[in-house]
């Protein structure tokens, strides 16, 4: 049996400091995708038993990097060995780690390590308690001082700045469609495919299910619906045609949004590209980096939402939140022509003088046709009643 170092003496504490290597790219800057460091654990079954629970790549990836670093701290070659610790050794092992990681500053990485860890030991029927003195205190999440949500104009000046026609397309798709980021990168063809040929048709729905938005299942959410107004829709548009005369020849399941770059034509755009780019165009278009990332983007959609008259509870509903108590009981999720209509109400153009304006402006005509009719038909039956005065004394002598 192999010894296994759990103590602060014998862990390799430099590996914890160590970040990722760099990704490797060809003479056109185009990523060339590898392997990653822990692929080596997949061999393990005891690995397999445990992360194969775990469906959404980006929870896969974090967690077997972490994993990895625990057990390349505890010089362990075998993840097998983990199972043969005690429960003392292997609380300890966990503890030693978490809390270098909150002396180097990273508090997120000490309590996600920590959960990694017990997770890995409950798929084994292992159960690591801690008391309430040994569990890992992070310090509290403090509100981004620096955080910009931005302005529908800021929104637009990004897209203009995003310098190609897929770019422009995942932003505006983002803002439009306030959907989170990983949701944006699992869009596929077959979701839009009928909305958008021959011809676009207005607004373009989004149906988005647990399989594009795993946080759905914590709202025990089937689906919900948002959509893409026109500018959006346009450039979605714009963007598939790009990659049709590019050779591609989509199918229902295809991913829309893939990376840039000669090897990897078919794969699935990562948030961490779309995280990039939102840096990238908040730079451009001159404002300030640090307090933008994609999630302000879903805030700019609800900002939008919120200067709209559509009522408090088809805007959570286009969030994809779940509605409290009886308001989620009586709103009608399956009435999509009213939800698309009450998304129209926005005003999602330009220059702020665009849908919602436009359609005020046809309820105030509506409303004042409608009076007009009214005065009318008044008048008529005030006419014909003064007729059937006027003729009835007349047929009434010509019968004597």
């Amino acid at each position: 049996m192999a010894v296994v170092a759990t103590e602060v003496e014998e862990l390799d504490m430099k590996i914890l400091s160590t970040t990722r290597q760099e990704h490797q790219h060809d003479e056109h800057g185009w990523f060339q995708g590898g392997s990653h460091s822990y692929d080596w654990l997949l061999k393990s079954n005891v690995v397999r038993d445990w992360i194969d629970s775990y469906t959404a790549p980006n929870t896969r990836r974090q967690k077997l990097y972490q994993f990895e670093k625990v057990l390349l701290a505890a010089r362990i070659k075998d993840p097998a060995e983990l199972l043969k610790l005690s429960d003392l050794e292997a609380k300890n092992l966990v503890k030693r780690i978490s809390q270098h990681y909150l002396q180097l500053g990273k508090a997120s990485w000490a309590r996600q390590t920590w959960i990694t860890m017990r997770g890995f030991y409950e798929a084994h029927d292992r159960e690591l308690k801690f008391k309430r003195a040994e569990r890992i205190r992070t310090p509290p999440r403090k509100k981004v001082s620096f955080e910009y949500v931005p302005m529908k104009a800021d929104a637009y000046h990004m897209a203009d700045v995003a310098n190609s026609v897929r770019n422009k397309a995942l932003i505006l798709g983002a803002f439009q469609s306030g959907v989170r980021v990983g949701c944006l990168c699992k869009w596929s063809y077959g979701m839009v495919a009928d909305q958008l040929y021959p011809e676009i048709k207005l607004p373009v729905r989004i149906k988005v299910t647990p399989a594009e938005d795993s946080k759905l299942n914590l709202y025990n959410l089937p689906y919900y619906i948002t959509y893409l107004a026109e500018e959006g829709a346009q450039a979605l548009k714009d963007y598939i045609e790009e990659r049709k005369r590019g050779g591609w020849n989509p199918k229902p399941k295809d991913p829309i949004f893939v990376p840039e770059a000669s090897t990897s034509k078919l794969d699935q755009l990562q948030p961490g590209s779309v995280w990039e780019l939102v840096k990238d165009t908040a730079r451009k278009a001159g404002l300030k980096e640090e307090g933008i990332w994609p999630h302000t983007l879903r805030k700019a959609f609800r900002k939008v939402l919120n200067s709209s008259p559509i009522d408090e509870d088809t805007k959570e509903a286009l969030m994809g939140h779940k509605l409290p108590g009886s308001r989620g009981s009586y709103f009608d999720y399956h009435d999509e022509s009213e939800v698309a209509a009450k998304y129209q109400l926005a005003d999602w153009s330009r220059n702020g003088n665009g849908n919602h304006k436009a359609i005020v402006d046809l309820k105030t005509e509506n409303q004042e046709l409608k009076d007009q009719m009214k005065n009318v038909l008044a008048e008529l039956s005030s006419i014909r009643a003064d007729y059937q005065k006027m003729v009835q004394p007349k047929r009434k002598h010509s019968q004597s």
